[in-house]
């Protein structure tokens, strides 16, 4: 990240709170990967009166999807875009990514006689 900082304030950047933006990672990639779902999920938030932090983790679910249609390479769509190759892939949608990959996983392989549960 401190290339990201060096980079912003190279461009003029006056002031980022470092510590603060890594919270924010993905809502910038989401951002820049699909700018009209990351605009039209921060007007539907805003809409409705949550708090930030509501939006923020709102804005993984797009993102894990993003990874199931590329093979769940999180990395390799962090890498292929120009401003967020810089960036590493936030832990929390790291995990996310491993453990829907392992949901849908285990739902194509369960069996036809699997027990569902009481009806």
């Amino acid at each position: 990240t401190n290339q990201v900082f060096r980079y912003a304030k190279r461009a003029g950047a006056s002031y980022i709170n470092k510590p603060k933006m890594r919270h924010y990672v993905h809502c910038y990639a989401l951002h820049c990967l699909d700018e009209d779902a990351s605009n039209a999920l921060r007007r539907a938030f805003k809409e409705k009166g949550e708090n930030v932090g509501a939006w923020r983790q709102a804005c993984y679910k797009p993102l894990v999807a993003m990874a199931a249609r590329q093979g769940w390479d999180i990395d390799a769509i962090f890498n292929a875009h120009h401003r967020l190759a810089i960036w590493c892939v936030p832990t929390k949608l790291r995990q996310l990514c491993h453990a829907e990959r392992n949901n849908a996983g285990a739902s194509s392989s369960t069996s036809g006689g699997a027990i569902t549960g009481p009806s």
